[in-house]
């Protein structure tokens, strides 16, 4: 039996899941340059949410980043690429596939290990075709779930399905940890044979699975298996790289590596971690087997409280957690990771804290049902569908092929926001993260600050009378805002509104990235976890209205009122839209008759249960 090889992702995943994607260049590179020549088989450096969060929090560069880990070491380079949707939470356009991945090659990334949400295959071809014209490797990987549209030979043949596509490796990516011994060896085994391809395996240990689905992979003939330095192994995150060596010391499967080297790597992890300690939420280390049966990895774990809270339902999260299940089989049983996870959670949210299913919908969910995120593993509830979508018909295509090229337009949106002749890398993060890239060409944004790090010039933050929750951006693997583009991308999207905030038992002060712009808040140390509030507090119990009004379910900023004092209404007709937590949710009239007063107007914030229109 090979020896296994190990690809050590504390650089990117560990971090990601564990420092809230707040790890700075400097030690990245320090890092890299100790595990140098060490036998690890490749460092998983690149992609998730740390693109984004090292944009908009840290004030560097994700090209940068990758030039500097690039030269600190020889090993191999991994990336981690949402398909069609490379490092944001939508579909992009082709031309931007093909420009992202050639700047990236030619910066050195070994690996792009491609995988889509949905596992929509559809979504991996252009990524795929661009990674191999490119001369890199395409490492297809399947994302794991358990439901009644997935087995093990659904997976088998997924991976077939990538392999005839032109991926050159695979992997299991199990972002759960719900992988048992039994079917992590079954899959391993079955890819091998289908395929012949190299296979590897992520598994997150929050289950405590991890260890029995990593032996039994490498038993069954597994490449490599994804580890983290001990100081961020764990919990959310992945097996730590010195205890998967010692355990396997002895065997015909143990790595070729060196110890001292990736020691003397953990131990100067350790001594940074200190520096870390205000975005190091301690329950992102706790395992958690109830993870088992909601299948809701941490990040999104962080959504469903904020959404139970800002929706009034903090007191129904049982019942919440049921209707996830009944929503999630409706849409097809999608697996439940980001950005899809959040977009299941919010509907689920909604149908409990309104006490009528589907009567609010949000945009993504309705993008969801018309194909606009790709195809969902099964089938989705024709009736559910047709409530959500009505009349619409949903696209038979991939996503991309409903968008038109982008990089032109960009350019030319960056021009009228006198935002000069952008470099090839500046345009790419402006169509990805409109906002945090505008700031950082101009000079204006506002970066966090490490406590040995020297203060920054003064830059007064943007003005917001409320912002949204960290956990939302980086608190998990690929858990960055989702909603912040339609079918055609968009350059911009209003801030998002924030939960009432709680009496603190300990209080926190940092920035944090709203849909790619920086917002300075306050965080909460409560019942061993931290939850996010801003600095304007709102009521938490509905507002007085007179009877027929139609209120707002929860928090968020009116982005339309599309009727009028003395227009009929139908019920079921929506009366306003409310943006919140980055989607767009019709608000309808419960009742038929005829507009009394509109009581908010367009820009406005309101408050769960403040009167929207009034009906007589």
């Amino acid at each position: 039996m090979p020896a296994i090889g190990l690809i050590e992702s504390s650089l990117r995943h560990g971090q990601q899941t564990l420092l809230s994607s707040r790890l700075r260049t400097r030690h990245i590179t320090e890092l890299a340059e100790r595990l140098e020549g060490s036998g690890i088989a490749g460092l998983d450096v690149f992609g998730g949410a740390t693109f984004g969060v090292g944009l908009s929090n840290l004030g560097e560069d994700p090209f940068d980043r990758l030039r500097a880990v690039r030269k600190a070491t020889t090993t191999p380079l991994y990336g981690l690429i949402r398909g069609q949707s490379l490092v944001g939470a939508r579909p992009v356009a082709d031309d931007v596939v093909d420009k992202f991945v050639g700047v990236l090659a030619g910066l050195g990334l070994d690996v792009f290990r491609c995988f889509d949400p949905l596992n929509d295959l559809r979504n991996l071809s252009r990524v795929a075709a661009a990674v191999r014209g490119s001369g890199r490797r395409a490492e297809g990987a399947l994302v794991y779930t358990e439901s009644p549209a997935h087995s093990v030979e659904h997976f088998i043949k997924l991976g077939a399905s990538l392999a005839q596509m032109g991926f050159q490796s695979l992997c299991l990516f199990d972002f759960a940890g719900l992988l048992g011994a039994g079917s992590a060896r079954a899959i391993v085994a079955g890819l091998l044979q289908e395929t012949g391809l190299p296979v590897s395996l992520h598994c997150a240990t929050i289950t405590g699975q991890a260890s029995f689905a990593y032996l039994a992979a490498a038993e069954a003939g597994a490449t490599c298996l994804d580890v983290c330095l001990s100081p961020l192994a764990g919990g959310a995150s992945l097996p730590n790289t010195e205890g998967v060596i010692a355990a396997l010391a002895g065997t015909d499967l143990a790595p070729t590596v060196d110890p001292a080297k990736i020691l003397s790597a953990a131990d100067r992890l350790e001594e940074v971690m200190p520096l870390y300690e205000l975005v190091a939420d301690p329950s992102g280390w706790q395992l958690d087997s109830g993870t088992l049966r909601t299948q809701l990895a941490p990040s999104v774990q962080q959504h469903l409280l904020w959404e139970c809270r800002a929706q009034g339902a903090a007191d129904r999260r049982p019942a919440v957690v049921e209707e996830i299940s009944r929503v999630r089989a409706e849409m097809g049983y999608p697996p439940l990771i980001s950005p899809v996870a959040e977009v299941v959670v919010t509907q689920a949210v909604a149908n409990v804290a309104s006490g009528d299913r589907y009567l609010i919908v949000a945009q993504d969910v309705k993008d969801y049902f018309l194909g606009l995120f790709g195809a969902p593993p099964g089938t989705p509830d024709p009736e559910v569908q047709k409530l959500v979508i009505g009349g619409e018909e949903p696209i038979t295509v991939r996503p991309g092929d409903v968008l038109e090229p982008t990089l032109e337009e960009a350019r030319r949106l960056m021009a009228r926001s006198d935002l000069g002749e952008p470099t090839l890398e500046q345009l790419l993060e402006f169509i990805l993260f409109p906002e945090a890239a505008s700031a950082a060409i101009r000079g204006e944004a506002r970066h966090e600050r490490l406590d040995d790090e020297p203060e920054p010039p003064s830059v007064e933050p943007p003005t917001l009378e409320v912002s949204g929750p960290p956990a939302l951006v980086d608190g998990g693997d690929l858990s960055e805002p989702i909603g912040d583009a339609a079918a055609v991308p968009m350059f911009s999207a209003p801030p998002t509104p924030a939960p009432p905030p709680e009496e603190p038992s300990a209080a926190r002060e940092f920035s944090v990235e709203v849909d790619g712009e920086v917002f300075e808040v306050r965080v909460l140390a409560k019942d061993g976890g931290f939850s996010a509030v801003s600095g304007a507090p709102a009521s938490s119990q509905p507002a007085p209205a007179a009877s027929g009004a139609v209120r707002a379910p929860m928090q968020g900023l009116i982005a339309k009122i599309p009727v009028k004092v003395g227009d009929p209404v139908e019920i079921g007709q929506t009366v306003a839209v409310l943006e919140a937590m980055k989607m767009q949710n019709d608000i309808p009239s419960d009742r038929a008759g005829t507009v009394q007063s509109v009581n908010v107007a367009e820009g406005q914030v309101v408050g769960r249960g403040d009167p929207l229109v009034t009906i007589g």
